[in-house]
């Protein structure tokens, strides 16, 4: 028998609180709330420029259960519509390419690359139909990076009022100075949340990292909070520090760190001395997730190194599905409801489920909490 949702108060202060219940990450009906509550009031990453770049371009994409196409109109403007007719729900889009109209294909519909209706076959004698009415629904659009951001919420802030010029600035992380070499899918058999737990944390590299851990110093390990993203870090050991065969960084240079970025709800991004990689968690049903990992380095790193990040990066990846995926599996037990957190170490994991609680029950999310000002909090303060 399932878990029934067990929605209770959630402690602000890590050292006194207690995980979210285990129904949250199993009822498909907490799944279905997220959808509604979170991430259709989001900003989702949903594309890359690269795929937008000329007058014409168009993609079709979802985001929260919903279709968008995302296209440049002819004055080289960004622009995202849902990818629905509004005659009869057919879709006006289907892949990507490049256009200069899109055309439902249903019944034939066209609309220019501003949204707006402008042939209709085959509706003569019908009455009281106003064409200018009849357009494509607009969703809001904006760029990070390479990347491009939706927001199915009209009423949410811009994105750089909510991370992006906070994220911009505490990172420093300037992915034009990065060049995409490789990308990959895993599809993991567990909640979304599950997987943003893992990453929000470094309490278990020791046991389930061991190449991972050859390299981080995880007694200085540490974790500051704003608002809406998180940054875990901590130095890479000193190139004395064990068996060179078995280091990746044999010779780290002074100040060399290790970064975990999360944002809000499913961006991550990975920052290591000679790679960045960037991660977008995709929550298919309440048990089943899709990553996207995307791999970037820079210019003057030669073929091998960039293999062998890759590598070792893949091998981290499994490593955490298959924590993840036995999670998943023992929150449906009996002996379980809810844990503690480390006070020292899963701040991270502390501050992305009360973010989650937050957006569940709460209409209206302030870019300033009052428990949650945006200045440094580092783990075990």
């Amino acid at each position: 028998m399932g878990k029934v949702w067990t929605n209770e108060t959630f402690e602000p202060n890590v050292a006194r609180a207690n995980t979210l219940d285990a129904s949250w990450y199993l009822d498909p009906a907490v799944f279905d709330l997220e959808m509604e509550r979170i991430f259709a009031r989001t900003w989702q990453c949903v594309a890359r420029l690269d795929d937008l770049q000329k007058p014409g371009d168009y993609l079709a994409v979802d985001a929260a259960r919903e279709p968008i196409v995302l296209l440049r109109d002819q004055d080289n403007q960004l622009r995202a519509y849902y990818n629905v007719c509004p005659h009869r729900a057919g879709i006006v889009a289907r892949g990507k390419g490049n256009r200069k109209a899109l055309q439902c294909l249903y019944h034939g519909w066209t609309f220019g690359l501003d949204g707006s209706l402008r042939t209709i076959p085959g509706f003569e004698g019908t009455e009281n139909f106003d064409k200018s009415c009849n357009g494509l629904n607009k969703i809001r659009v904006d760029t990070w990076g390479p990347y491009v951001f939706v927001n199915l919420d009209d009423n949410a802030a811009p994105l750089g009022q909510t991370w992006g010029d906070s994220f911009s600035q505490t990172s420093g992380l300037d992915l034009n100075e990065w060049k995409l070499i490789e990308k990959a899918d895993y599809l993991i058999e567990c909640n979304w949340k599950v997987y943003m737990d893992n990453y929000a944390e470094g309490y278990h590299v020791p046991m389930a990292h061991p190449g991972l851990n050859r390299e981080m110093n995880l007694d200085d390990y540490y974790v500051d909070t704003w608002r809406f993203h998180s940054t875990q870090w901590a130095p890479v050991k000193p190139g004395s520090k064990g068996h060179h065969s078995k280091r990746r960084y044999n010779h780290p240079q002074p100040g060399d760190k290790i970064y975990y970025h999360v944002v809000f709800p499913n961006f991550m991004i990975d920052t290591y001395p000679d790679n960045v990689s960037v991660n977008m968690l995709k929550p298919l049903t309440h048990d089943k997730t899709l990553l996207t990992f995307e791999w970037y380095f820079k210019q003057d790193l030669d073929a091998e190194a960039m293999e062998s990040m890759v590598k070792f990066a893949d091998e981290v990846q499994y490593e955490d599905i298959e924590i993840c995926e036995y999670v998943q599996n023992g929150l449906k037990s009996r002996a379980y409801d809810r844990g503690r957190f480390s006070a020292r170490h899963e701040n991270g994991v502390h501050h992305f489920q009360a973010l989650v609680h937050e957006f569940i029950n709460h209409d209206h999310i302030p870019l300033i909490a009052p428990e949650m000002q945006p200045h440094l909090m580092a783990a075990g303060d």
